[in-house]
C-alpha cells in the first residue's frame, strides 16, 4: 500500500480487511492521524480481516483492549497517555513480540516506544470533503 482514498467508514472498514490479509502474529500497526479521523474504523475492518466479528471499540479510556479469536489482537491507545512510564504500564514489554498482532491508535504521540519493524499508517481527511480519508504508508 502506497495511498488509497475512501469515500465512506464502510469503505475505510473494508480496506482495513485488505491490510489484515498481510499480518501475521507479532507485527505491529502503528496509527496516526486527528481526531475522529477513522483510526478505529481501519482498526475494526483489521479485526474482521483477521476473523474477529466482535465489537471493536477505541480503547482511549482503558487504554488496552484484547481481542480472542485465532491470533489474538491487541488494540491500544495512546491518545490520553501523559507519558512514556503511563506506556510502560501498559505491558508493552509483553505484548509486542508476542503470538498477537498490535494495532496503537495514535501512536505518533510515542513513537519511541514502538519497535523498529512496525507498520505505520497515516490516516487524513480530504479537504471539501464530508468523509473521503487518504490513508499511507508514512515513516
Amino acid at each position: 500500500m502506497t495511498e488509497i482514498i475512501t469515500y465512506s467508514p464502510e469503505e475505510t472498514i473494508e480496506f482495513g480487511k485488505k491490510i489484515a490479509k498481510g499480518l501475521s502474529p507479532g507485527d505491529v500497526v502503528a496509527l496516526t492521524g486527528e481526531l475522529g479521523v477513522g483510526k478505529t474504523l481501519l482498526t475494526k475492518g483489521i479485526c474482521y480481516g483477521l476473523g474477529y466479528l466482535g465489537e471493536v471499540t477505541s480503547p482511549s479510556y482503558v487504554r488496552v483492549h484484547s481481542y480472542s479469536y485465532t491470533i489474538p489482537i491487541y488494540h491500544i491507545d495512546f491518545y490520553l497517555l501523559r507519558s512514556e512510564e503511563e506506556v510502560f504500564d501498559l505491558g508493552l514489554d509483553e505484548i509486542y513480540g508476542s503470538d498477537g498482532i498490535v494495532i496503537v491508535e495514535w501512536a505518533q504521540r510515542f513513537p519511541k516506544l514502538l519497535p523498529h519493524y512496525s507498520q505505520w499508517i497515516k490516516i487524513e481527511w480530504i479537504d471539501g470533503t464530508e468523509n473521503a480519508r487518504k490513508i499511507r504508508d508514512c515513516k
